[in-house]
């Protein structure tokens, strides 16, 4: 995935960059997007690639294969997880009486746990720097 964008600031190794918000961004923030106060654009943090300074147009790029991940984990790991808590608790409210109300308890469960997990992960991929975008200069390859 690439994306153009301005640099703002720049620090020891990364940069700030303002970059066009698109539709399929809009509800996701897992780059470290804010929106600014214009609306359609955010602020990205991402590490820093060769020697930007504030005003310079750079690429943002996130690897394919981290992109991949991250749409697993946000869309595929909760429908596992909420299908995963159903099928165990049919199984249970089988054997225990009211299959249907059993399942549907155990499906929000997985749900609920899959969400608590992945909120300690996105926080732990945050602590490490993990899944931040590239910011290269354009030119360069």
């Amino acid at each position: 995935m690439q994306e153009i964008g301005t640099v703002i600031s720049v620090k020891d190794e990364s940069v700030m960059v303002s970059v066009r918000r698109k539709d399929a961004c809009r509800n996701c923030g897992r780059c470290g997007g804010h929106l600014s106060f214009g609306g359609d654009s955010m602020i990205v943090e991402a590490v820093k690639a060769g020697n930007p300074k504030p005003g310079d147009l750079v690429a943002l790029e996130l690897p394919n294969a981290d992109y991949l991940q991250i749409s697993f984990l946000v869309y595929v790991l909760p429908l596992l997880s909420c299908a995963t808590g159903y099928a165990g608790g049919w199984f249970l409210g089988r054997l225990l009486g009211n299959a249907s109300v059993w399942a549907v308890v155990f499906a929000v469960g997985g749900l609920a746990a899959c969400f608590a997990w992945l909120r300690n992960y996105d926080a732990s991929c945050t602590k490490a720097g993990r899944y931040m975008p590239v910011a290269r200069p354009l030119g360069d390859d």
